[in-house]
């Protein structure tokens, strides 16, 4: 009782909240810093955690993790429709489908759902890979041999051969097509197609592991590793998980966790409305999981190529909220819904319940203990194996069966958990001293932080789904809202804008609340008619700002940096003074943040000039920087080859990695845009080379700047 009106209470002052947001969108970060804009580096407390509880505290959140994924239910239908809140009585702990327990659901292909298995060498049950959790033990490798840098990532995927599903899948098909960086890799424009699915999150959250109390640390980490694989709601939800595993190695309350991670959600994002929604879902229904979970299912929005609704981000990111808000401070509770609430029910039962698991610790007289260390644990002689494929049939085989894995050689078919967890200990203790925390005999010494505040300007119809044209102003076009039952020109939801060119037709929102002199990043998501050339710019009084991009005939992402000159000014697109009355430009998910810009050194201010296959240019490595830390080599370029150019990123004579030169223009006299290179210095001057062979672009202005994560991708 007594936690239930500590639930009642703090949902009341979440609703009110809630509700304040909704008539105050359009998001000042004035009140933070006194007028000065994002404060991005929060005031720092040291707090103390002894190694043993670092290690219980990690142990429990990876046996969370497995112990989760082998309760829940994934993809079960109802009829015509997925199986919303199914009963009680089918959760089994540590004995669901992916354990082999088909006695209420029996998967169509249930080749993949045996990951519990006994090694018959020793009697006990070995945790077999699964997409769930098998990059994020693959990324404790990555940081220990490659360290935290997108060049890493890549490297490492390249080198062990990754097999995965979904955004991972396109990952590497595009390591092994064009040794393309992240995070390219990860976007629709490089040809990722499955980007918007699960892996950003499911594969990656752990990260908050090695940076206890430090979820802002958690974040960037997560902004390098996920955006690998995916982009847009996925990614925001990798990185509000990672934050809760973060800081729940300082809380006891699950309640308290949410509520501080909520600040990676975006104020007035489609995530952060579903973080909302599960609050009052749960409210309205106190003891009915089931009608919360329907009330969830009937705010599901489109998203661009979803091909699997159960899949879902958002949806699923709500079921993992009312998993802990139904769970009550209860592991088991917790891991009971969250596996059968339904839709991607063991990716999410892996989610809530590896954050359990920290919250409690893997003791002894905890409601989970004997469970799972009578079933995969064994007093720490537990495994993790790496499917080598050896267990299917050569039919299997000729299908094309395979599983999420590391296909190198090189990597260990087997791990025991525990050297699992000595790795993350191991990264965590790297990345803590990185940060200015110590390690001192038997205990660490952590400089913890609150989460940076939220610092998007998110304004009321920045989605289109109010289907008005609120918040836009049009000039010598015509502005529509279009709808759309399958996203083909719109990207999210069920709405979207498009603009039909008369003359110089443009389109703006006009942004108020920004601070002169800071930075700010515009995320938005455009197709064009064939041939069209579209300005995105930023325009105060005094001055413009603009890039431009062309011949889009398919949706993209773009994102744009500019620097206020105004505390007010106008964002938006304006069609090329050539452009016909009949060229369109349709756009959705018109999105801001202030970003943490910082100049380390300017390379070349020359003036866009034309090059025939290579660009070629030494660079000196700004002071300061540490071995393996990686800056972002932003290069002005103009493309009007009529398409996307995959370029290679030469350094020193040897192939760095794969980029994209989008196509600015519909000619080689007009336009331009940014490209933005991951980089790590090899040497104190490196020789960087771009090579675009067979083709035509201009380069200009080039400068080194320090490396920042976003709210978008």
């Amino acid at each position: 009782m007594k936690y239930s009106k500590k639930i009642t209470a703090l949902f009341a002052a979440i609703m009110l909240l809630s509700v304040f947001a909704l008539t105050a969108c359009n998001n000042s970060t004035e009140d933070q810093t006194g007028g000065g804009g994002t404060v991005f580096n929060p005031t720092v407390t040291m707090k103390e955690i002894s190694k043993e509880e670092y290690l219980n505290k990690t142990l429990a959140g990876l046996l969370g993790q497995f112990s989760g994924f082998l309760s829940g239910y994934e993809f079960v239908w109802y009829g015509q429709d997925p199986y919303i809140g199914m009963p009680e009585s089918w959760f089994d702990f540590l004995n669901g489908p992916y354990a082999g327990n088909y006695e209420h659901y029996t998967p169509v292909d249930t080749w993949r759902y045996d990951r519990l298995r006994v090694n018959p060498d020793t009697g006990k049950n070995e945790v077999y890979s699964d997409d769930d959790f098998h990059i994020d033990i693959f990324n404790q490798l990555i940081i220990d041999e490659f360290g935290i840098s997108g060049y890493a990532v890549k490297e490492a995927w390249k080198k062990y051969k990754v097999s995965d599903w979904g955004g991972g899948q396109g990952a590497i098909d595009l390591i092994s097509a064009h040794d393309m960086l992240p995070p390219f890799t990860g976007t629709i424009e490089s040809g990722n197609r499955w980007g918007w699915c699960t892996e950003a999150y499911i594969e990656n959250e752990t990260l908050g592991m090695n940076a206890p109390g430090m979820p802002n640390v958690a974040t960037e980490l997560v902004d390098t590793f996920a955006s690998n694989v995916g982009y847009f709601d996925s990614l925001v939800w990798a990185k509000f998980y990672a934050a809760m595993y973060s800081l729940a190695y300082f809380e006891d309350d699950i309640l308290v966790v949410m509520e501080k991670a909520k600040e990676a959600l975006p104020e007035g994002s489609y995530p952060r409305q579903m973080y909302d929604y599960a609050v009052k879902a749960y409210n309205d229904y106190p003891n009915d999981y089931r009608s919360a979970g329907l009330e969830i299912v009937n705010k599901r929005r489109g998203l661009y190529r979803i091909d699997n609704v159960q899949t879902d981000p958002n949806i699923n990111g709500a079921f993992a909220l009312l998993s802990w808000l139904y769970g009550k401070n209860s592991y088991l509770d917790s891991c009971k819904y969250a596996s059968i609430l339904g839709f991607d029910g063991d990716c999410t039962a892996a989610i809530v319940t590896g954050v359990m698991g920290i919250i409690k610790g893997f003791k002894q007289g905890n409601e989970e203990y004997d469970a799972i260390n009578s079933t995969i644990y064994y007093d720490g002689e537990g495994v993790y194996f790496n499917d080598d494929g050896s267990t299917y049939s050569e039919e299997d085989r000729k299908k094309g069966l395979f599983q999420a894995r590391i296909c190198s050689e090189e990597y260990p078919t087997r791990q025991k958990i525990d050297d699992i967890i000595d790795l993350y200990r191991k990264n965590f203790e790297k990345i803590l001293v990185k940060n200015g925390g110590k390690a001192e005999g038997d205990k660490y010494l952590i400089p913890t932080a609150s989460l940076i505040k939220d610092h998007s300007f998110l304004f009321k119809n920045y989605d289109a789904e109010e289907r008005t044209q609120e918040g836009f102003t049009a000039k010598n076009g015509k502005l529509e809202v279009i709808t759309e039952g399958e996203n083909i020109n719109t990207h999210s939801g069920f709405a979207g804008f498009k603009m039909t060119n008369l003359k110089d037709g443009e389109v703006y929102h006009k942004f108020t609340g920004l601070k002169k002199g800071k930075y700010y990043r515009l995320s938005t998501y455009v197709k064009t008619t064939g041939g069209t050339q579209v300005s995105i710019f930023a325009r105060s009084k005094e001055s413009t700002a603009e890039m431009t991009f062309a011949n889009v005939t398919s949706l993209i992402n773009k994102a744009f940096v500019f620097e206020a000159m105004d505390d007010n000014m106008e964002v938006g697109f304006s069609f090329h003074p050539s452009s016909a009355k009949s060229e369109v430009l349709y756009f959705d998910d018109f999105m801001l943040e202030e970003v943490d810009y910082k100049e380390l050194s300017q390379v070349s201010d020359s003036a866009l000039r034309a090059y025939q296959d290579k660009y070629t240019r030494t660079v000196k490595k700004p002071d300061g920087l540490s071995d393996g830390e990686e800056v972002v080599i932003r290069v002005e370029y103009r493309n009007s080859t009529g398409s996307t150019l995959n370029a290679n990123v030469i350094r020193n004579g040897v192939r760095f990695g794969g980029v994209l030169l989008s196509n600015t223009s519909k000619n080689a006299t007009t336009g331009k845009a940014y490209l933005d290179i991951p980089y790590v210095f090899d040497k104190d001057s490196d020789t960087i080379m771009i090579d675009f062979t067979g083709s035509k672009a201009a380069i200009g202005c080039i400068k080194v700047l320090r490396k920042t994560q976003y709210m978008f991708r």
